[in-house]
């Protein structure tokens, strides 16, 4: 009986492990996504057939597929290059982009020329091309993770892909939604980058061995 109490402690940390990673996947995903969402709307509202709407939905899988393989490979190596608090250091690129973000007023204005290609293929190159915040977040966020809590977050961002496009299908028909969806994003995405380049900086110790060599 004492063995099974001794147990619950472990299964709490586990499942508030667990827990942590779903909400920081979802957020992380969101942050880095959300200006996806406009760009989706207006492929959705662009697609008259379900074949288009299919290839809109894998080009995005392809696109964040190929960001993640990039970032799990910087990850990999950043790992086995930098030791302790030399990681955290990483943390200085999603702080960067949520500064740079925070004080930069000019948007990026989605290219209509490519219409001669296909779907699939032009939704991937968006989102690859606009994935330079992607690769700063995951990156430094991958090298903290466990293998079988990185097989989590990626089942997270499987997921989020599908609700992104749902959610662009479902607004693409509403212009006021849109011009929100995009005031508030110049807001959220900075925050957020800005926060978990300052929790990645704490948790891995870089803040107080920066304060010790000072």
């Amino acid at each position: 009986m004492s063995r099974q109490l001794d147990l619950f402690p472990a299964e709490e940390e586990y499942a508030h492990i667990m827990q942590s990673i779903l909400v920081t996947a979802s957020v992380i995903f969101i942050s880095t996504s959300i200006d996806d969402l406009v760009l989706l709307m207006l492929f959705q509202a662009q697609a008259g057939k379900k074949s288009e709407r299919l290839s809109i939905l894998g080009g995005q899988f392809v696109g964040i597929g190929i960001l993640v393989i990039i970032s799990l490979f910087g990850a990999y190596f950043a790992t086995r290059l930098l030791q302790g608090w030399a990681i955290g250091l990483l943390g200085l690129l999603p702080l960067f982009l949520g500064i740079k973000s925070l004080v930069s007023k000019d948007g990026e204005e989605a290219s209509q020329k490519n219409r001669e290609k296909s779907l699939l293929a032009t939704v991937s190159a968006v989102t690859i091309a606009s994935g330079a915040d992607n690769l700063g977040i995951y990156i430094p966020w991958f090298t903290l993770l466990e293998r079988g809590d990185l097989y989590l977050a990626l089942g997270v961002f499987a997921l989020m892909i599908l609700l992104f496009f749902a959610l662009s299908a479902l607004l693409a028909g509403l212009p006021q939604v849109r011009l929100l969806l995009t005031r508030f994003s110049s807001v959220l995405v900075p925050v957020v980058f800005i926060f978990l380049g300052l929790s990645i900086l704490s948790e891995q110790g870089t803040f107080k061995a920066l304060l010790q060599a000072f």
